[in-house]
Parts: C-alpha cells; sequence; structure tokens
C-alpha cells in the first residue's frame, strides 16, 4: 500500500479511532486506524500485522504497509525489536553515559548519577518479571496499577478514581477513571499526552525508577493489546487498556 497520512481531527491525540481521519479519499480500516492512534499515544513507531504506524506529530502519523517481499527490519526500528534487544540496548547506553558523566562532571553530577543507576534497576528489574508475565490475569493486574499511580503521579490530589472492567469482543477493557481536585481541562490534556511515557522524570525534575506504562509498551504491542487515553467533563481523565482476553483451552 502507499503511505497515507492520518490526523486527529481535533489537533491532540486521538481517544479513540473514531478521532482519526485520512488524508485523501479512501478509507481505512478499523485495524489501520488502530495502529496510527497507538503510535500517536505511545508518540513512537506501532507495528501491527503488515502495517507500520511512524508518527508525524503530536496529532498525525503516517501508515505504510509491508509487502510480502520486504523484510520487517525495514520499517521496525530499536523500539520494535522485541523486549530482550531493547533491554540490554538501554542498559548498555546508560552505563556508558554514566562513565562519561562521571569523567565529565567529576563527581559532581550526583542527579544525573542517580537517574541513571534508578533508571538501570527499573530496567533489571522488569527483566525479572518476564517469565511471570506470561500469565495474562498477573499482566493485566501490574498494568493497571501502573496504570493507577502513572494518573496519580500526573495529577496529584485527586477528588475520586474508579477503576473498572468489561468484555468487548476478544478483549477486556479495564477502564481507569481519575478525577481531578483543582486540575481544569487544558491542565489536563498535557498529562493526557504523556500517558504512554516514563514518569516522574517527564513530571518533575524529581528523580525516580517508575517507568509507568511506558514499560508495557513492547508487551502490549506484541499481544496486540491497545491503551487510549481520554478527557471527560468534570476534570476527568479516562485511560482504557484494551487487554486481549485469554483464549479458552480447546479441548
Amino acid at each position: 500500500m502507499l503511505p497515507v497520512v492520518v490526523h486527529a481531527r481535533a489537533g491532540v491525540q486521538p481517544g479513540g479511532v473514531e478521532d482519526l481521519s485520512c488524508s485523501g479519499e479512501a478509507g481505512l480500516d478499523r485495524d489501520s486506524l488502530v495502529a496510527v492512534g497507538q503510535a500517536l499515544t505511545w508518540r513512537s513507531v506501532f507495528t501491527s500485522g503488515e502495517l507500520t504506524a511512524i508518527p508525524l506529530t503530536t496529532a498525525s502519523a503516517v501508515l505504510v504497509g509491508r509487502d510480502e517481499g520486504t523484510p520487517p527490519e525495514t520499517w521496525h526500528d530499536r523500539f520494535t525489536r522485541g523486549l530482550a534487544h531493547r533491554m540490554a540496548g538501554e542498559l548498555t547506553i546508560a552505563s556508558v553515559t554514566a562513565n562519561l558523566i562521571g569523567e565529565a562532571v567529576r563527581g559532581q553530577g550526583s542527579e544525573d548519577a542517580e537517574l541513571l543507576g534508578s533508571a538501570i534497576d527499573g530496567l533489571s528489574r522488569l527483566l525479572t518479571d518476564l517469565e511471570e508475565m506470561r500469565a495474562p490475569d498477573v499482566k493485566a493486574e501490574r498494568i493497571v496499577a501502573d496504570t493507577v499511580q502513572t494518573h496519580t503521579a500526573l495529577l496529584g490530589t485527586l477528588a475520586h478514581q474508579q477503576v473498572s472492567a468489561r468484555e468487548q469482543g476478544a478483549f477486556t477493557v479495564h477502564t481507569v477513571r481519575s478525577v481531578s481536585r483543582h486540575l481544569t481541562r487544558s491542565d489536563l490534556e498535557p498529562m493526557r499526552a504523556r500517558i504512554g511515557l516514563p514518569w516522574p522524570a517527564y513530571v518533575t525534575d524529581g528523580v525516580g525508577d517508575h517507568l509507568g506504562l511506558a514499560r508495557w509498551r513492547t508487551t502490549m504491542q506484541s499481544a496486540g493489546d491497545q491503551l487510549w487515553c481520554r478527557l471527560e467533563a468534570q476534570n476527568a481523565l479516562v485511560t482504557e487498556l484494551w487487554l486481549r482476553s485469554p483464549r479458552e483451552p480447546q479441548g
């Protein structure tokens, strides 16, 4: 297929496929729009089957298809080559950077060193969790917990928070709804755009080892899961996790 540019109609990160439209007269199917929506939500290249969506801005992405004769490496960057490959690369980069900082500041970069150390610890803990993450119930529980924690980190003091789940076709949709006590809609919009990014580095200048939902990006992509975030009335930030329901054993 020829590359297609897809835009979010409101000019901000989409909260669902209904918020997306493509250039030209040709329409796109739901799977194509989902791929684009996920690329904009995670702010990273997102591959689903034969489709790859590449973010251009915060509200637009180009969708490309892979022909049968084209190897997947053509469109896969370092974010989509598998979790183990990513972790090894990130740990190597962090270690080298730590040494460079030490040489450059001669012991005065304590905060930078602490940030790098906490990142290495967080990635190492994630690697030890891989075996346990194969259980669908455990994965869902931890992703929802990270969503709750991310909402709290972004919004601060909450007036109300609710977690619910419903069945939707092949998915179990887990919804986390957090109502801010003092933030306005204009305050919440940039926070909504941060849902798929690590925190608290993107929230304050503090140092922390929490990757938030960013730690689940590769896992969710490989499972065909979806992450959507929207704003509702009453200063509410709503994140929906479309996690594929485990298949019934055949027997």
